[in-house]
């Protein structure tokens, strides 16, 4: 009897050490990255506007117009009143220089007004004007300028 129960116990043995049955394949892990970025708002980066004027009543004549913005001059030959020139100042925070020069013919009752205006904002201003006696006529000059940050 001994011998009979050897085989059924190397069976069980040889069963009992058997791996289990493979277990089907883990769905695969999905990953997703996504990258978020913030922007600190931007600034109003417009340019500003520097506006040079030059008025005036009577029989002023404008005989020379000399302006700069940032050491770049430009010039203008003889004009009548009124006169104006639109520029555009870059909104970079940083100082720009400026400048307006004019001469001028004017005879007894001409006045003339020279004048900027930054962004609407009155940032200088100088007069002159005629004189003298019947017909004579007198030749003048106004200048202007300062810094503004852009």
């Amino acid at each position: 009897m001994r011998l009979s129960a050897l085989p059924l116990l190397l069976f069980t043995v040889v069963a009992c050490g058997t791996p289990p049955p493979p277990q089907p394949p883990a769905p695969p892990v999905v990953t997703t990255t996504v990258a978020v970025t913030t922007t600190p708002p931007i600034p109003d980066r417009q340019p500003h506007t520097l506006v040079l004027n030059a008025t005036g009543s009577g029989d002023a004549m404008l005989n020379k117009i000399k302006y700069s913005l940032d050491g770049q001059v430009q010039e203008e030959g003889a004009t009548q009143l009124p006169w104006r020139k639109s520029l555009s100042v870059p909104a970079d925070g940083l100082p720009h220089s400026w400048e307006l020069s004019i001469t001028y013919t004017a005879g007894r009752s001409a006045k003339l007004d020279v004048f900027a205006l930054y962004d609407g904002k009155e940032m200088g201003r100088t007069a002159g004007g005629g004189g003298g006696t019947g017909n004579t006529k007198m030749t003048g000059g106004a200048s202007i300028g300062g810094r503004v940050n852009g």
